[in-house]
C-alpha cells in the first residue's frame, strides 16, 4: 500500500513540475521582447534629426571656412555626406525624396545642397517616409535655415 502511495505521489510531483514549466514558458513567451517590424514615429523622427544635423553642419562649415560646401544627397541609396566626408546612412525601411532647384550643383548625376560662405543655400526639401508617416526637412535658400515638420 505504501508503494502505491509513493508512486502516486511521484506522479503528482511530476505533474506539478510539468505544469510549472508550462506556466513559466508561457510567461516568458508573453514577456520576451519581440523584434520590431517597420519604422516607428520615433525612429523616423530620429533619422530626420540626424539629417537636419548634417545639413546644419554643412552650413556651419561653409561659414567657418568662408567657402562653398556641398552636401550630397543620394536618395536611392539613402546616403547623405557633408563635403565628401563619411556618409550618413539612413536605416532600412525609410525612403527619401529629394527636391531641389536647378541652381543646386550636379554631383555624380544628382543635385547636391550647396551652402555658401554667408550661410545661404540653393534650397531644397527632403522627405523621409516610413511606417505610414512622413517627415519633411526644408532648407531655406535665403537663410540656410533647416526646418523639420511632420506631414
Amino acid at each position: 500500500m505504501r508503494a502505491r502511495r509513493k508512486a502516486s505521489r511521484r506522479g503528482i510531483v511530476l505533474l506539478d513540475i510539468v505544469l510549472a514549466i508550462a506556466v513559466m514558458s508561457l510567461a516568458a513567451l508573453v514577456l520576451m521582447p519581440r523584434p520590431r517590424a517597420g519604422v516607428s514615429a520615433a525612429d523616423l523622427e530620429a533619422e530626420a534629426v540626424k539629417v537636419a544635423a548634417s545639413f546644419r553642419e554643412g552650413r556651419s562649415l561653409a561659414v567657418r571656412q568662408q567657402g562653398a560646401v556641398d552636401i550630397e544627397v543620394d536618395a536611392q541609396r539613402g546616403r547623405i555626406s557633408v563635403a565628401g566626408g563619411e556618409p550618413l546612412t539612413i536605416r532600412n525601411g525609410i525612403g527619401l525624396r529629394w527636391v531641389t532647384s536647378n541652381l543646386c550643383p550636379l554631383i555624380a548625376g544628382q543635385r547636391a545642397l550647396r551652402y555658401l560662405s554667408d550661410g545661404r543655400s540653393c534650397g531644397g526639401v527632403l522627405t523621409l517616409t516610413g511606417g505610414g508617416r512622413s517627415m519633411e526637412l526644408r532648407v531655406d535658400w535665403l537663410t540656410g535655415r533647416v526646418e523639420m515638420a511632420s506631414i
